[in-house]
């Protein structure tokens, strides 16, 4: 009887260990089934920005897809709601306001612009949502800015830190005497990039002239630069900038901002863009596992090549996952989940497409400088992989 008794009490333990187990692996398997991780994107479709946007709503949507077919994020699945800005920065302040208060989204991808970023940005922190600014690569999105701005993070490399990089990089191959900057006429982006460009000419001991592209073309210098750097926010005026350049005789070296890093751009230089020379924060060329699989998976879902915008939107969906799994989100709390998730981000390191990516503290990029070279068709040569410091 005492055997009988003991048998019972040994298999009705291994039965209530067996239900635990499995009742623990089903409740962490899918711990959010049922629930949605809504996400914003305020991307330009239309207007300037139709160089760029495009790739970006396909870089993230690629992303959302991936995400959702492994399961989601502990069973929830991400959405993404898509506005367009139209490339004008009022429009893209009253789009965030409606993706945040109208949509609930729990963060918002984008603007393109780093001038439309500059308007919405700030309602998005008003309103406590973190904000990936994906391709705002100006002065005063994040760190530095012109208000309290730490609900926003970006994964786009900062012409701060890309123009220094590739100046660098060129003054030491080509050892110029004198250089110029020009950018278009009434593009206050192009012109704040300029202002970086000569700082980063004039410290590593360059003469620098800064100019628009209608004066420098004007005038005859009697001490001609070895080194001319286009600064400027739409890739079309890049592109013919090129053009104009070496078709005014010009042969010395041609530096870009981040308006070069778009095959668009690239394919519209043709012949006259080869060897003009940018920083990037990506490159297609970049041999590892998760740049390769994004760049096969890019290219059977959309049947074209992705670009830096692409990869970079594609990266902010995948932090804001990562993110989203790490924070104690409660699904019934939007402002509550709004600050998890900010919170989650700060600590977010993941290997991907653009490299190995962290935030820094003032929620800016820590990850690898590629900087790369026109190849005269559609594409890129990389010059030079730089590691962050």
């Amino acid at each position: 009887m005492k055997r009988i008794r003991t048998l019972t009490l040994l298999l009705a333990a291994v039965l209530t260990a067996g239900v635990v187990a499995v009742g623990c692996g089903g409740e962490e398997k899918e711990k959010w089934e049922g629930k949605e991780i809504p996400l914003g994107a305020l991307f330009s479709t239309t207007g300037d920005g139709s160089t760029y946007g495009p790739q970006q709503v396909n870089g993230a949507q690629l992303a959302v897809d991936e995400i959702n077919a492994d399961g989601g994020v502990e069973g929830a699945s991400v959405t993404l709601t898509q506005r367009d800005d139209e490339s004008t920065p009022e429009v893209a302040a009253d789009e965030m306001r409606e993706l945040i208060e109208q949509a609930e989204v729990l963060a918002v991808l984008g603007p393109t612009f780093s001038n439309a970023a500059a308007e919405a940005d700030p309602v998005a922190n008003e309103l406590g949502t973190p904000v990936i600014a994906v391709s705002n690569t100006g002065p005063g999105i994040v760190g530095d800015c012109d208000y309290p701005c730490d609900f926003i993070f970006r994964d786009s490399l900062g012409e701060a830190t890309a123009i220094p990089a590739n100046v660098d990089h060129a003054v030491s191959a080509v050892n110029p005497k004198v250089a110029a900057v020009i950018h278009p006429a009434n593009d206050p982006f192009g012109e704040t990039s300029a202002e970086t460009a000569r700082q980063a000419f004039e410290k590593a001991g360059v003469k620098v002239t800064v100019h628009t592209a209608d004066e420098f073309f004007a005038t005859d210098p009697k001490n001609p630069p070895q080194i001319v750097m286009i600064t400027a926010s739409a890739g079309e005026a890049a592109a013919d900038l090129i053009k104009d350049l070496r078709r005014s005789g010009f042969k010395g070296t041609i530096l870009g901002g981040n308006a070069f890093n778009s095959p668009v751009v690239a394919e519209a230089a043709g012949k006259a863009g080869k060897g003009a020379q940018s920083a990037s924060a990506w490159y297609a060329g970049n041999e590892s596992e998760e740049n390769q699989e994004f760049i096969e998976a890019y290219r059977a879902k959309y049947g074209e090549e992705p670009d830096q915008f692409a990869a970079q939107a594609y990266t902010g969906v995948k932090l804001l996952a990562e993110a989203a799994e790490e924070a104690d989100l409660s699904f019934d709390d939007v402002a509550a989940d709004r600050k998890a998730l900010k919170e989650a981000l700060e600590g977010v390191h993941e290997e991907t497409p653009l490299g190995d990516f962290s935030f820094t503290p003032d929620h800016d990029v820590s990850q690898p400088i590629w900087i790369v070279a026109m190849n005269g068709k559609d594409g890129y040569d990389l010059v030079e992989k730089v590691e962050p410091k």
